[in-house]
C-alpha cells in the first residue's frame, strides 16, 4: 500500500485538489489513479473543481476519509 501524506499530495500536480471550509479535498478519480487502488469504500462529496482548465463537479474526499476507506478494505 502506497504511503500517503498531506504534504506529498499538496505538492503533486497530478492530483487535483480544492480547499473548502479550511480543509483540503482531493479528486477521488485522481487518487484512484495515484494509488492504483479501488477506493469505492471511501466516503465522498461533490465539489466544483477546476480540472484541465474547466470547472467540473467531481467526487472529492479528505485525506482522512481516504485513509479510513483504505483501512476498511484490508
Amino acid at each position: 500500500m502506497k504511503p500517503l501524506t498531506e504534504k506529498l499530495l499538496l505538492e503533486d500536480a497530478t492530483v487535483h485538489k480544492v480547499q473548502f471550509d479550511k480543509e483540503w479535498f482531493y479528486n477521488l478519480d485522481d487518487m484512484k489513479f495515484y494509488l492504483n487502488e479501488d477506493l469505492s469504500a471511501v466516503e465522498y462529496i461533490h465539489l466544483p473543481m477546476l480540472v484541465f482548465g474547466e470547472e467540473e463537479i467531481v467526487k472529492c474526499s479528505t485525506l482522512e476519509d481516504i485513509l479510513r476507506g483504505r483501512k476498511e478494505k484490508e
